[in-house]
C-alpha cells in the first residue's frame, strides 16, 4: 500500500509526469538536459527527480558531475 500511495504521489503533479513523458520519449537525460526542456528550476528538478525515483518510477546513475535518469525496469 505504501508503494501505491507514493506512485500516485509522484504522479499527481504536471511537472513530474512531463519529465516521464520526455524520458520515455527521450530514453536517458541528465538533470541539466530536462531542466532545460521542460524550463524548471534546480530546485524544482531535484524534488521532482526525488519523489520519482522514492517511487520507483526512474533509476539514476552518476557519471562524474552529471546525474542521468531514466524510466525504471518493468518488474
Amino acid at each position: 500500500m505504501k508503494q501505491l500511495l507514493s506512485i500516485v504521489k509522484a504522479l499527481s503533479d504536471p511537472g513530474r509526469i512531463r519529465i516521464l513523458c520526455a524520458l520515455h520519449a527521450h530514453g536517458e537525460l541528465c538533470v541539466c538536459q530536462l531542466q532545460e526542456m521542460l524550463d524548471l528550476a534546480p530546485s524544482t528538478t531535484s524534488r521532482h527527480m526525488t519523489l520519482l525515483s522514492a517511487a520507483g518510477l526512474v533509476d539514476g546513475r552518476r557519471e562524474g558531475r552529471w546525474v542521468y535518469y531514466r524510466l525504471a525496469d518493468e518488474e
